[in-house]
C-alpha cells in the first residue's frame, strides 16, 4: 500500500512537471510575461513601502509610517502617527483634531516640524482657548496617501481617536499613474499575497490563471494600459465615504482643495525613478512607463527661471529639473542637428519638438512656437485612436513645451498666469491637466470636492483662490508642497473658519 502510494506521489510529480514545461513552451511561443510582471501596477506602492525609509508595508494600506521614527521633520508615535503619543480616550477639556491627508500636511519639504499648518493650527487655537481648553493634533497623514487608502484608515482606525473636527487634504497622489491598477484594485489583490506571489513562480498557475480569467490579448502598446491611481470618480466616491462617516459620528469636516503650481515641468517628475528595481531585479515600473520616461524629449526649462521661484531648491526638485534629457549641444548646433535628423523622419513628434526647444534655447521664440505646435499635432495625430491616462501623460510635455515658450514671446508675468485670457496659461494648465506622471491635483479632482459644498456637516476651503492671492507659483517648494509661507496661509484661513463657522464648541 505504501509502494502504491509513493509510485503515485511520483507519477503526480513527473505529470507536474510536464506540465510545467509544457506551460512555460506555452509562454515563450505566445510571448506571455509573466502575468504578476504584467500587473505590476504599483510602482509608488512598491516604492513607499520597500525603498522609503520612512514607511512599511501594509496588508490593509499598502504602506503606512513606521513608528518610533525621529527626525527634524517626521517624528512618529507608538501608533505610527505623527507627533508625540496621546492617549485614545480623550482627556476632559480636550479638543481633537484629525487631520488626514497626503505629504503637504506631513509637511514634506520644510526644515522643521512646527512649520506644517496642522502643528501652526493647534498653536493658533491653543491661543484662542487661553487654557480653558487643551488642543490636541492627531496627524494621521502618510506622505504618498490618495482618497482610497485615508477613507480605508478613518474606517478602521480614526475613530478610535474620538475626534471633535476632521480636516482633509488630498487629491495630488489621486492624480498620478502607478501602473496598469487603481488603489482600489492593488487593495482588493491584498488578500493572501504571500501565496499567491508563491504560486506565480510557476508557468502552469501564470497559464491557468490567465486562461481562465480572460482570453489571450493582441499586443498593444503597454501605455494604453496605464491608469491613475485613483479615477476621478473613485475620488468623489472617496470623499462622500469620507463625509459619510463624519455624519455618522456627528462631526464636522472641513475639506481643504489643494492649490497646485502650474510652472512644474509636465511628464519629468517620476523620470528620477525609472531605474529602479524590486527584490527580484525587475524593475518597479511597469511594461511601458520606463519607455516614455525615458524618452530623449527636451524641456524648456532655464536655470534663470529656476533661481527665481526655487532659489537653490531642495534637493529633490534641483534632481526633478537635471533628469530633463539635454542633447549637450550648443542651440546653433542643435537647430541643425534635428533639422538633418527630420529629412527622414519629418512626422517624430519628439524630433519636431526638440528642434523647437533648441529655437527656444536660440531665443528665437517664433521658429520655436512653430515647430512646437506641430510636434503636439504629430502627437495627437499619432494616438487619435487612443484613451488612456498613459497616453495622455506621454502629451502633457509638449503642452509644456509650448506654454512655456508662449512666456517669453508674449512676456507673460506672473499675474496672467491665472488668467485665462493668456495662451501660455491656458496651455500650463492644459499641460497641467494631462500631467498624470507628475504628483499634481486637477480640475476634475476638484469638482468632487465642490460637490460637496452644500452638504451638511462639510466646510470647504478654496486655497487655490487663497494661494494665487498671495503669490501663486512663489508659494510652493516644487509640485505641490507648500512653502512655510504657504502652510501659514493655510492654518490662518483654517483658524478663520474654525471660528467664524463655530466648527469647535
Amino acid at each position: 500500500m505504501g509502494r502504491k502510494i509513493l509510485f503515485a506521489i511520483i507519477a503526480f510529480c513527473m505529470l507536474m512537471a510536464i506540465m510545467e514545461m509544457a506551460a512555460r513552451a506555452f509562454e515563450a511561443s505566445f510571448g506571455w510575461q509573466d502575468a504578476d510582471q504584467e500587473k505590476r501596477g504599483g510602482w509608488q506602492a512598491e516604492f513607499f513601502s520597500s525603498f522609503f525609509d520612512w514607511h512599511e508595508s501594509d496588508p490593509r494600506l499598502l504602506w503606512k509610517f513606521r513608528a518610533g521614527l525621529n527626525n527634524p521633520l517626521i517624528k512618529t508615535n507608538t501608533a505610527g502617527l505623527l507627533g508625540r503619543d496621546l492617549p485614545k480616550n480623550k482627556p476632559e477639556r480636550t479638543i481633537r483634531i484629525l487631520l488626514l491627508g497626503d505629504s503637504s500636511p506631513v509637511g514634506l519639504g520644510l526644515t522643521k516640524r512646527r512649520q506644517a499648518f496642522g502643528e501652526q493650527l493647534r498653536e493658533i487655537l491653543e491661543r484662542q482657548y487661553l487654557g480653558l481648553k487643551n488642543v490636541e493634533l492627531i496627524n494621521a497623514a502618510v506622505s504618498g496617501y490618495t482618497s482610497e487608502q485615508i477613507a480605508r484608515w478613518l474606517r478602521l482606525y480614526g475613530w478610535d481617536w474620538q475626534p471633535d473636527l476632521v480636516v482633509l487634504y488630498c487629491g495630488n497622489n489621486d492624480a498620478s499613474i502607478s501602473g496598469t491598477l487603481t488603489d482600489r484594485e492593488l487593495m482588493a489583490a491584498q488578500h493572501a499575497p504571500e501565496i499567491r506571489h508563491a504560486f506565480a513562480q510557476f508557468a502552469l498557475y501564470r497559464t491557468l490563471r490567465r486562461l481562465l480569467t480572460s482570453p489571450p490579448q493582441t499586443q498593444t502598446n503597454p501605455a494604453e494600459q496605464l491608469t491613475v491611481r485613483v479615477t476621478p470618480e473613485q475620488y468623489a466616491e472617496n470623499l462622500e465615504r469620507i463625509a459619510a462617516q463624519c455624519r455618522d459620528h456627528n462631526r464636522p469636516l472641513v475639506i481643504l482643495k489643494p492649490p497646485v503650481p502650474v510652472l512644474w515641468p509636465a511628464g519629468l517628475q517620476f523620470r528620477l525613478f525609472r531605474h529602479i528595481t524590486g527584490e527580484d531585479g525587475e524593475l518597479i515600473f511597469p511594461p511601458g512607463m520606463a519607455e516614455l520616461l525615458g524618452r530623449s524629449l527636451k524641456y524648456c526649462i532655464s536655470e534663470e527661471r529656476f533661481r527665481e521661484f526655487y532659489g537653490t531648491g531642495d534637493i529633490f526638485t534641483r534632481e526633478v529639473f537635471r533628469s530633463a534629457y539635454r542633447d549637450s549641444l550648443p542651440p546653433e548646433r542643435a537647430v541643425t542637428h534635428y533639422i538633418d535628423l527630420l529629412e527622414n523622419r519629418d512626422d517624430d513628434p519628439v524630433l519636431l519638438n526638440n528642434l523647437g526647444v533648441s529655437y527656444w534655447e536660440k531665443r528665437n521664440c517664433l521658429n520655436a512656437d512653430i515647430y512646437l505646435r506641430v510636434a503636439r499635432q504629430e502627437f495627437v495625430a499619432q494616438h487619435a485612436d487612443v484613451k488612456s491616462d498613459g497616453i495622455t501623460a506621454a502629451g502633457s510635455p509638449f503642452l509644456y513645451n509650448i506654454g512655456i515658450n508662449l512666456i517669453d514671446r508674449d512676456t507673460v508675468n506672473l499675474e496672467k498666469l491665472y488668467d485665462s485670457s493668456s495662451l501660455a496659461a491656458v496651455y500650463l494648465d492644459s499641460a497641467l491637466q494631462a500631467d498624470f506622471f507628475s504628483l499634481r491635483i486637477k480640475r476634475t479632482y476638484w469638482s468632487g470636492i465642490d460637490r460637496l459644498r452644500d452638504q451638511n456637516g462639510v466646510t470647504i476651503i478654496d486655497l487655490p483662490e487663497i494661494f494665487n492671492a498671495n503669490g501663486g507659483e512663489l508659494l510652493f517648494i516644487d509640485h505641490c508642497h507648500p512653502t512655510p509661507k504657504g502652510h501659514r496661509l493655510i492654518a490662518d484661513a483654517l483658524a478663520r473658519r474654525i471660528k467664524i463657522d463655530g466648527l469647535l464648541q
